[in-house]
């Protein structure tokens, strides 16, 4: 037992589907990147640094979890693709936390909406609509919780943080 943390990273700005042939395909726009630079410093600066990242293996999402994974200095057996996060519904989404390694304590989950969304609301002890951005993340917290019996709304807490919110969020 212990606190565990996840935090929830939607991917940055995306090329538009007409822009692409597959929507796996489509990646990051130059907003995309700058978008999810943005995020990994403030994530460095808050010390959100993840034990694990987990991503989709949708082009846009693995770019900006690479993005994020350098700039928290991870190694490669840190990053794992997750076939199933790929347009994942929130109940697959929440199955891959019930499989980790005990000794995580901080797991990040890179992926889509709206499924991402859809967790993001139902976490903390007040639930509410949260509509994450691109490169906007929710991250929670539960105390003396394991990783298999984790219930979003039994997060003690959940921040917000996105590419476009004030600065005042770094104090």
């Amino acid at each position: 037992m212990g606190t565990r943390r996840l935090t929830l990273l939607r991917h940055g700005k995306a090329q538009s589907i007409d822009a692409c042939a597959e929507d796996f395909e489509r990646t990051l726009t130059r907003r995309g990147y700058i978008e999810a630079q943005e995020m990994a410093a403030r994530i460095v600066y808050r010390d959100l640094i993840p034990d694990l990242i987990l991503v989709s293996p949708a082009e846009r999402a693995w770019a900006t979890a690479e993005i994020i994974a350098n700039a928290c200095e991870l190694d490669a057996k840190q990053v794992l693709c997750a076939r199933e996060l790929y347009l994942a519904t929130p109940e697959a989404t929440w199955q891959l936390l019930s499989h980790r390694d005990a000794r995580l304590r901080h797991i990040m989950i890179c992926g889509h909406n709206p499924g991402l969304s859809q967790i993001a609301s139902r976490l903390g002890p007040k639930p509410q609509p949260r509509e994450l951005p691109p490169a906007g993340l929710a991250s929670a917290v539960w105390h003396n919780a394991h990783w298999q019996t984790l219930q979003p709304e039994s997060a003690v807490s959940c921040d917000l943080d996105d590419p476009e919110s004030m600065a005042d969020l770094w104090a």
